[in-house]
């Protein structure tokens, strides 16, 4: 069995790891990490052959779209194929002869290089090296990233930076956000702050022992899922037969609006389609119909076609929690989007950030469903510890506004101190109450509390979200 290495860039730095990967003619891949950023060397025999990152601007579709490389359009249409299929953009470039093979290596060398050279910038990084990863170097990119070349770069890169840092920058500045632990020591002492919260319960020492172990099991698999990349999301059944039928009649445009309405994993879908090749200096997309209109026909339809094929995965219709969490996730956005104008939001972002709010704890409720948790208040406090970080780290991963981010990672506890996105779902999840799933939103807040109330005394508000929520769930059979 392979080993794999590890450690922090402080104290093996990464123009000595380059250099003893180089010498050692290993293969496999470096992923570095720095709280929520993470950075990926493949090498094949010591030569680095391909580099990649988390960060949207450093992506290769950014890069060949942003740079007039390849047109916005074609960025997208691969893309979708390379987020469904799971084949390499650079890979799937080569097969569809948009690129000269020189061409492309030309510009992944440059990205790469723009990464690598600021990896020697970063403090208190860690990295571990993989070698069972599988690499291949299709694109013969190594004659300018070897390692010893890097490090020369690298050094000058420091020094040039220090020279032309201001002294208080280069003291210290913004440090990068923690990084979730999921080390064994804190994961026992989540355990016990988890059960702190349970003061009422007096349990036996082996229901100790046996929650302890369950909620071990429990963490290292969410730190498993917080560590992967994001995949699009199968569509609920009836959405995908839908699809088809718009596919067949050549209206997907219009259509996937209206059906990514009462879907939250499409509409997720296509904003992580669109947003793909944004930046927060050019916007991102809060809405489909603004994500939809950027990604063109042409991506928009693949994008549909791989999500509603016949073989695609789907998610049926009577699987309890996908079912609860629809009806949660449409009631919850009608009255979003009624509430929006006293709050003085826009209609359409509301719909959507309520939509997609209980997608934050989606796949963590699966993997707590899939433990031998004894229904009750433990369940629930293990559920609430790690809920605001994954919908901060999925926002994160699919690139949303920071507005989403607010709601996806959210405590549930909100004040009048709160984010607008925040106080307006949680507006909207008082007005549907008996329609929620999951954790409870809350608020001590008495200013919310008036604010709220100013709300639920209009009568023919609550009739009408009332009956368009009820409408809606009538349709979609829930």
């Amino acid at each position: 069995m392979t080993k794999t290495l590890n450690g922090t860039l402080d104290t093996f730095s990464l123009a000595d790891l380059l250099q003893w990967l180089e010498i050692n003619r290993l293969s496999g891949r470096v992923t570095i990490s720095r709280g929520e950023d993470r950075r990926a060397i493949d090498l094949k025999d010591g030569a680095i052959v391909f580099v990649s990152s988390a960060r949207p601007e450093e992506r290769m579709g950014t890069y060949l779209a942003s740079r007039g490389i390849l047109p916005e359009p074609v960025v997208y249409e691969i893309l979708a194929d390379s987020f469904l299929t799971g084949r390499s953009l650079t890979r799937l470039v080569l097969e569809c002869g948009l690129l000269p093979r020189e061409e492309l290596a030309a510009a992944v060398e440059q990205l790469a290089l723009k990464i690598l050279l600021d990896l020697f910038h970063w403090q208190g990084a860690t990295f571990v090296f993989d070698p069972s990863i599988a690499t291949e170097d299709f694109l013969r990119i190594q004659l300018s990233l070897r390692g010893q070349v890097l490090a020369l770069e690298g050094a000058r890169s420091i020094d040039d930076t220090a020279r032309i840092r201001p002294p208080l920058e280069a003291a210290g500045g913004d440090s990068p956000p923690t990084e979730m632990n999921f080390s064994p020591q804190a994961i026992a002492l989540a355990f016990f702050a988890v059960s702190e919260g349970l003061a009422l319960e007096n349990p036996s020492a082996a229901v100790w022992r046996d929650r302890f172990v369950v909620f071990g099991r429990f963490s290292e698999k969410v730190a498993v899922t917080l560590g992967q990349p994001f995949r699009p999301l199968p569509l609920f059944a009836d959405t995908a037969e839908r699809c088809r039928a718009a596919l067949a009649a050549g209206a997907e445009g219009e259509e996937v609006v209206r059906l990514a309405a009462t879907d939250p994993f499409l509409t997720l879908d296509v904003l992580f389609l669109a947003n793909a090749l944004r930046t927060p200096s050019r916007g991102l997309f809060s809405t489909v119909h603004d994500a939809a209109s950027a990604l063109g026909p042409g991506a928009l339809r693949r994008l549909l076609e791989l999500l509603a094929d016949e073989n695609a995965l789907a998610v049926s219709t009577r699987e309890r929690l996908e079912r609860a969490l629809r009806r949660a996730a449409v009631s919850t956005a009608v009255a979003a989007s009624h509430v929006a104008p006293a709050t003085g939001e826009d209609p359409g972002v509301a719909w959507t950030l309520a939509l997609l709010e209980p997608l934050g704890s989606y796949e963590l409720l699966k993997l707590l469903l899939a433990e031998d948790f004894e229904p009750g208040p433990f369940r629930a406090a293990a559920l609430s510890w790690y809920r605001a970080s994954c919908g901060r780290v999925l926002a994160r991963k699919v690139n949303l506004p920071g507005p989403f981010a607010d709601v996806l990672g959210s405590s549930g506890h909100v004040s009048s101190r709160s984010p607008a996105a925040e106080q307006l779902v949680f507006f909207a999840k008082q007005m549907v109450a008996a329609e929620q799933v999951g954790r409870e939103w809350t608020s001590e807040d008495p200013e919310l509390a008036d604010r709220y109330s100013s709300l639920a005394v209009d009568d023919h508000l609550a009739e009408r979200i009332a009956a368009d929520a009820a409408a809606i769930r009538e349709v979609l059979g829930l």
